[in-house]
């Protein structure tokens, strides 16, 4: 959070190839869930490199898969999926946990923000903050749509 806050994060846009990248994060998720549970991962579209800070996109996937995984204990496989438009590229990252009231999406990206059904789950509350704040300096943009009790589903967009 202080690199953020002092302006000190290092944004080096590279030519990226995002399945590939993903794959790499999926293999890490799949062989450290205790509970048996693996990452889904679906690919929509003609693929093609996209120009991405690949650390802090790497940063902002992890935050949202291990959310994803930690607010769904129990439930079904969380998914990632990327889909390839002819304008943009849409990542999301969905899970079939506890979910979000429309209420508290207003606040999800601010820090040290947590829902009140969130707070029996360990966290700081910095991490979607951050996770928007990588994303924006990668000139995306990043979305939340979630029903309480059915699970939530966040988007990261990039133009092509």
């Amino acid at each position: 959070l202080g690199k953020l806050t002092s302006g000190n994060v290092h944004y080096e846009a590279k030519e990226l190839n995002l399945v590939e990248f993903c794959n790499v994060l999926i293999q890490q998720f799949n062989t450290i869930q205790e509970d048996g549970r693996i990452l889904e991962f679906k690919i929509i579209g003609e693929t093609y490199n996209v120009k991405l800070d690949s650390k802090l996109l790497g940063h902002t996937l992890t935050n949202l898969i291990s959310n994803a995984f930690k607010y769904s204990v129990g439930k079904e496989n969380p998914e990632l999926t990327i889909h390839f438009k002819a304008k943009e590229v849409v990542l999301s990252v969905k899970d079939y946990g506890i979910g979000i009231s429309k209420n508290e999406q207003l606040h999800l990206f601010e820090p040290f923000y947590r829902a009140d059904n969130a707070t029996d789950i360990k966290g700081t509350g910095l991490g979607l903050s951050i996770a928007k704040e990588y994303v924006e300096i990668n000139k995306g943009n990043i979305l939340v749509k979630s029903v309480l009790g059915e699970g939530s589903c966040f988007e990261i967009i990039f133009k092509r």
